[in-house]
């Protein structure tokens, strides 16, 4: 006897399995999770980015990480010398909470950085040994963004 169609068995065997495997991959690509890897890898890329900044101006630069609402960071060159963030040095200013940041906010009781600058010289070297983690909040969800000694920045 020669079969040409799926037994109704089979068919709910195979629905039941996708279902399953949809019902444990579906939290990995809600909104809230994808902006907060988004937001989180960014946030390590611009520790990056104001070592290069510090380098291509010869001059000092860092990011400051904001603690106020839902926090945020700046990317500053240090134009006056003092060696700290000053409103008006900024190269790139982001608050989470809004715009592209909206579902993502800073976990102020876990961040060891806020309001610290992480600063760079003109060589690109860390100004003062700096270790510590941004910690970033969507949901349920969290991410941390360790920063080492060397000014060097991951995802975890």
């Amino acid at each position: 006897m020669r079969r040409e169609a799926f037994t109704l068995l089979e068919l709910l065997i195979v629905l039941g399995i996708l279902g399953v495997l949809l019902g444990l991959g579906l939290p990995l690509l809600s909104p809230n999770r994808l902006a907060l890897d988004t937001a989180a890898r960014s946030l390590a890329a611009q520790v990056t980015r104001a070592r290069l900044e510090a380098i291509r101006q010869n001059t000092f630069a860092g990011l400051m990480i904001f603690t106020e609402g839902t926090g945020g960071y700046a990317i500053f060159t240090d134009k006056n010398g003092n060696r700290a963030y000053d409103p008006g040095e900024e190269v790139q200013l982001v608050r989470f909470g809004q715009g592209n940041w909206a579902r993502v906010q800073l976990d102020r009781g876990q961040s060891t950085l806020g309001n610290i600058p992480i600063l760079f010289d003109s060589r690109g070297l860390p100004a003062k040994p700096i270790t510590g983690t941004i910690t970033l909040t969507s949901g349920a969800a969290t991410r941390k963004v360790v920063v080492s000694q060397q000014g060097r920045a991951r995802v975890e």
